[in-house]
């Protein structure tokens, strides 16, 4: 018998493959129904699948009208080996350029912002076609470039959630001022910026000077608006008041300076640090959504989570049990969940079930 995703229950039993958009099938004949497998359904926009007329337990199957509920598809995209990609090579050769620059500044050369266009915007209109891969940058840092590459993945990653919340028109003026709003690093002694251990007290102090200092290489520049100018200042501002450098309200934090600073912890949290290893990216959005309302603005947060979610379906992920598969969907809600397709048995299992596996890596 065949029915809707809608009306299977538990213990259904599958009596022919289910396929999706791909050549193999998403569901094995011979399937006992969970849970996950209806939300696997439900994401593949699957209209209609065949079942045994009794569960496995021999009971009657008795489906329920069908309830139809708008979905949000699956997204198929051909996989790309990020450190393999044309975009790739682009993106690194702007984290060289960058660091050309970063040595100027420290050698008491002004912030040229004709020059810092000519290296970002290229790199910045490629964003609508590589966003699976910007958000896959963090994996890709060294400690020693670490500087220079956050900047520029920091630049991508605003100009993303830019244009995602509506702000296409300023999306290029975000990008920039994202790109130099650690610029002011240059002027911190460069003891400090590289130590590989806690900062101290009197260290932090200092490294929290660089908001002023970018602020004052790029203030009296005409090319940049207004908010841009500021955004560069409160980058680290905080919704809750207790940001820095000025401590300022959420109604008093430009915009902009709301969407950099989600991009910059999410790169951060995500990269290979001197004093800190990378975490995964389900640990920072889980720990990012723990300070929702407190450091980041929440609606911005929550369209950052989306764009995620879409970044990362149907990537191939490596699993802490040494087997490889594919995400088939997440969901960054209260509790984040990852279905996973395994590669060679073709089984759907939901990390949220399989508490003893986990997402080693994503390829």
């Amino acid at each position: 018998m065949f029915v809707h995703p809608n009306q299977l229950v538990e213990k259904c039993l599958i009596v022919s493959d289910i396929y999706g958009p791909s050549n193999y099938p998403i569901i094995k004949k011979d399937t006992v129904i969970t849970a996950t497998h209806i939300k696997v359904l439900k994401s593949f926009l699957i209209d209609l699948v065949e079942v045994d007329p009794n569960l496995v337990n021999g009971q009657p199957f008795k489906p329920n009208q069908v309830i139809k509920v708008e979905e949000k598809p699956i997204k198929k995209r051909k996989a790309t080996m990020i450190n393999q990609s044309p975009f790739f090579e682009h993106y690194q050769s702007v984290v060289s350029e960058y660091e050309k620059l970063f040595l100027q500044w420290q050698s008491g050369s002004p912030l040229d912002i004709n020059k810092v266009r000519q290296i970002i915007l290229p790199l910045l209109e490629r964003v609508d076609q590589h966003q699976g891969l910007i958000f896959l940058l963090g994996k890709y840092t060294t400690k020693d470039k670490y500087l220079y590459q956050h900047s520029v993945a920091v630049s991508l990653l605003s100009t993303i959630l830019a244009k995602r919340l509506g702000f296409e028109r300023e999306s290029i003026q975000i990008g920039i001022a994202a790109f130099i709003a650690d610029s002011g690093m240059s002027k911190i002694n460069q003891r400090i910026l590289n130590l590989s251990r806690k900062l101290t007290h009197a260290e932090l102090k200092e490294i929290k000077k660089h908001t002023t200092y970018s602020y004052r290489l790029i203030e009296k520049n005409a090319a940049l608006t207004r908010s841009a100018k500021l955004t560069v200042l409160q980058h680290h501002e905080r919704v809750d008041g207790k940001g820095y450098p000025l401590g300022l309200p959420k109604e008093r934090i430009d915009p902009y300076a709301m969407i950099i600073a989600i991009a910059d912890a999410f790169h951060a949290m995500t990269s290979n640090r001197l004093y800190q290893e990378r975490v995964s990216f389900f640990e920072a959005i889980i720990e990012m959504k723990k300070l929702a309302s407190k450091q980041f603005d929440e609606r911005y947060l929550k369209v950052f989570t989306t764009c995620l979610e879409d970044a990362l379906l149907d990537r191939k992920v490596y699993l802490s049990n040494e087997q490889s598969g594919t995400i088939v969907a997440l969901r960054f809600t209260n509790i984040p969940e990852v279905i996973i397709q395994v590669d060679n048995t073709y089984e759907i299992i939901s990390l949220l079930d399989q508490k003893d596996i986990k997402v080693k890596s994503i390829i």
